[in-house]
């Protein structure tokens, strides 16, 4: 999904640009060969899933053509490229994640600052995560481009983040924490704009992934926050 934003493309676009002036060695090096037979290994030991494996696969790639080329990248363009393994393996750049008090009372001030095409984007997120998978279409590489940044194919996130709500729910019930629970959301719903384009409830469901996620794996929490990943990333919550 962070993969499919529009302004990551926007970023892996400048990153594409950047790697035609890059050694071809070392491009290759992360784009065939042995290093993407070590990598692929790595990550199958977490996911057996084929499908699954070959999107951490990309996403992998590009984190490590950005590191080729972070120097010429604004540093904001970097952490775009590299937001997908912050949480899971933070570069050093990237702190730890607040308190969970903080991180809620930093997400509902945040929600009623957001407008425009940062909403926007928020809003097709979220629907599409609510909406079964189609097929991705790759698009041709810009003009002196490597042709690297494909976009992820196979892959069900409506499926998966329903899945995980349904796992954050039980937890919930398990450990009797299902009023507070219920009390993030209602406060997050309330924070969000009421505008029309639909960000309320996954507001709320955001908001319930981070007060839960000290009982939770911490996929689960990211990939119930990604609507909200780009424009305030989980990390920064403080």
């Amino acid at each position: 999904m962070a993969r499919q934003r529009a302004s990551t493309g926007a970023v892996e676009d400048v990153l594409d640009g950047l790697l035609s002036g890059a050694d071809q060695a070392m491009v290759n090096a992360f784009t065939s060969g042995f290093r993407v037979t070590q990598a692929k290994a790595a990550i199958s030991k977490s996911l057996p899933d084929e499908t699954a494996t070959a999107a951490a696969l990309e996403s992998a790639q590009v984190v490590a053509l950005g590191i080729l080329v972070r120097e010429e990248m604004q540093q904001a363009q970097f952490e775009a490229v590299y937001r997908p393994f912050a949480s899971i393996l933070p570069g050093p750049t990237y702190r730890a994640p607040a308190p969970i008090d903080q991180q809620i009372a930093a997400f509902l001030r945040l929600l009623p600052t957001l407008t425009g095409d940062v909403e926007a984007e928020i809003s097709t997120v979220a629907k599409a995560l609510t909406q079964p998978a189609r097929p991705a279409v790759s698009a041709p590489a810009a003009a002196g481009g490597v042709g690297v940044l494909a976009q992820p194919t196979g892959i069900d996130p409506a499926a998966s983040y329903t899945a995980a709500w349904k796992h954050v729910i039980a937890t919930a019930n398990q450990i009797g924490r299902t009023q507070a629970f219920r009390a993030m959301q209602d406060s997050a719903e309330q924070a969000a704009p009421h505008d029309g384009l639909g960000i309320v409830g996954f507001a709320g469901v955001a908001a319930g992934a981070i007060f839960m996620r000290d009982a939770l794996p911490i996929e689960k929490v990211l990939l119930l926050y990604e609507p909200f990943a780009s424009a305030f990333p989980y990390e920064a919550l403080a």
